[in-house]
């Protein structure tokens, strides 16, 4: 039988609303693994900064993008980590990416179980954010929890972003 690489490949998704953690854990894990890690907001942010209040009718797009350039590392047999929030059926398409070249598929919800301190979070980083980085303010993150999807208990890893960040980091390397 010839090596198949792509059976030890492994498609890490991160998701969650914006201010709970995602992208550090998500930065920590792919440096720790040394694996390429493709991220939501470095798409986001080479649109040009008068069209981004326009992106939404684009994000099936941009994720298709992120989910192209993962398959991509995959048919070659390296593992890859997301992060974007992954709202629900983009969830699915990369679960199926994963399986059609026999790659681990692992999955990990960041949330913060705490409503005022996730809140607090965002609204610090949105004050002390430039304008044009476009950070996620409270208002906009609550229009994106209506569409957001709940992650069932056991199709995902789930980390609260109350925990330390080395805790969930060993977790997620764990997983």
């Amino acid at each position: 039988m010839l090596y198949n690489p792509a059976l030890s490949a492994t498609l890490t998704i991160f998701s969650g609303l914006p201010g709970t953690g995602k992208t550090t854990l998500a930065r920590r894990l792919a440096a720790q693994l040394g694996k390429p890690l493709l991220r939501i907001d470095d798409l986001v942010a080479i649109i040009p900064a008068g069209m981004r209040e326009q992106a939404d009718p684009y994000w099936e797009t941009l994720i298709g993008i992120l989910l192209v350039l993962a398959e991509s590392q995959l048919a070659i047999g390296v593992s890859v980590v997301i992060d974007s929030v992954f709202m629900g059926a983009d969830r699915r398409l990369a679960q199926e990416i994963a399986e059609r070249h026999g790659a681990a598929f692992r999955p990990i919800y960041t949330f913060v179980s705490d409503e005022q301190v996730w809140r607090g979070r965002v609204e610090e980083r949105a004050a002390s954010a430039p304008p044009e980085d476009g950070a996620a303010t409270w208002e906009r993150i609550q229009e994106q929890r209506k569409s957001f999807e709940a992650w069932q208990t056991g199709s995902a890893l789930f980390l609260d972003g109350m925990a330390p960040v080395e805790e969930n980091l060993v977790e997620a390397l764990w997983y």
